[in-house]
């Protein structure tokens, strides 16, 4: 994990240790960390989410960015226990406000965590989406928004206001009948900012 000080722009020096740090794990995981696909920060509760890791199968790991953010220290990770090959990993996803929405891409669904507790999170949902390889995730509002990195995929958006009964209530393609990939979608003032495979990006008003 790359971590930059941004405080020293324009000015910032690569080669300067006091503004680039590289973490590769502490405590439990000290000197173990050796790569990760994605991450995500939680800013209301100061910790980020490390998706896709060597550690645990992949399975998110936690880091506290409340001390120092410079120097994160390992708070622990999602402790999913699903059944089925790969099921666990964790390919990309979005936290907020101690709740983790985790895009299990080998599982085709994505699973909503409660992280209060980062030495022992809890599943409180799981969903799947259209074509069964979620990628990303983003949340707006109680509207959550995924992408499948597969052939002919959508970008779908759910209710989760209730988390016992998930609602999908729209997906989209970019070029329908052209087989293009969707990979990762970012919610920006109710506009899905969206990148496909074979047709560069879109945006979408997700307003409805």
């Amino acid at each position: 994990l790359t971590i930059i000080n941004l405080a020293f722009l324009p000015n910032l020096n690569v080669n300067n240790t006091s503004h680039v740090h590289t973490y590769r794990g502490d405590g439990a995981i000290l000197n173990q960390f050796t790569k990760a696909h994605a991450l995500h920060v939680d800013e209301a509760a100061g910790y980020l989410y490390l998706y896709g890791s060597n550690l645990n199968g992949g399975r998110p790991l936690i880091l506290n960015l409340n001390t120092d953010p410079y120097n994160p220290t390992y708070a622990g990770y999602v402790n999913t226990n699903f059944t089925g090959s790969n099921y666990n990993y964790v390919h990309d996803g979005y936290a907020s406000n101690n709740m983790l929405y985790a895009g299990h891409i080998y599982g085709g669904f994505f699973s909503i965590i409660n992280t209060t507790n980062k030495t022992n999170p809890t599943l409180i949902a799981t969903q799947n989406t259209p074509n069964n390889f979620t990628h990303n995730t983003w949340l707006n509002g109680s509207i959550m928004f995924t992408t499948d990195e597969t052939s002919n995929s959508y970008l779908a958006a759910y209710d989760i206001s209730n988390t016992d009964n998930i609602r999908l209530l729209d997906k989209i393609q970019s070029n329908p009948g052209s087989n293009s990939i969707v990979h990762n979608t970012y919610i920006i003032n109710n506009y899905a900012v969206t990148s496909w495979y074979k047709d560069g990006f879109t945006i979408v008003d997700v307003t409805r």
